[in-house]
């Protein structure tokens, strides 16, 4: 009856380590390119470039920033290569895809 209770998870040396260490530290922010539609449906490439060349950067300083767009259109991959050329500079880090995405990979960074 004097049995002792063993911890075999603690012994098995198994290493368990918090998933909040890896989450991202600091701000996370969204690039839509929604906003830069003609008439929610295209992008105009005169316009879109003027636009970017207009954008304050610094708002996206030191974030995790996920370039997406929210409105049902076909974007040209070179507007989400245009963007990130801007915000490579400035950003944390930078991914093609939702907030979700973003944090999934930043995570398995």
């Amino acid at each position: 009856m004097s049995d002792i209770i063993v911890n075999k998870v603690a012994e098995s040396g198994l290493i368990s380590f918090n998933i909040e260490d890896y989450y991202p530290k600091g701000t996370i922010a969204t690039f839509d390119l929604k906003d830069y539609l003609f008439m929610g449906l295209i992008l105009k490439e005169k316009d879109f470039r003027a636009a970017l060349l207009t954008t304050d950067w610094t708002s996206y300083q030191d974030k995790y920033v996920a370039i997406t767009c929210t409105a049902d259109a076909i974007i040209p991959m070179w507007a989400n290569m245009l963007v990130a050329s801007y915000l490579y500079p400035v950003a944390k880090d930078v991914v093609f895809g939702n907030e979700q995405q973003l944090i999934t990979i930043v995570l398995t960074k």
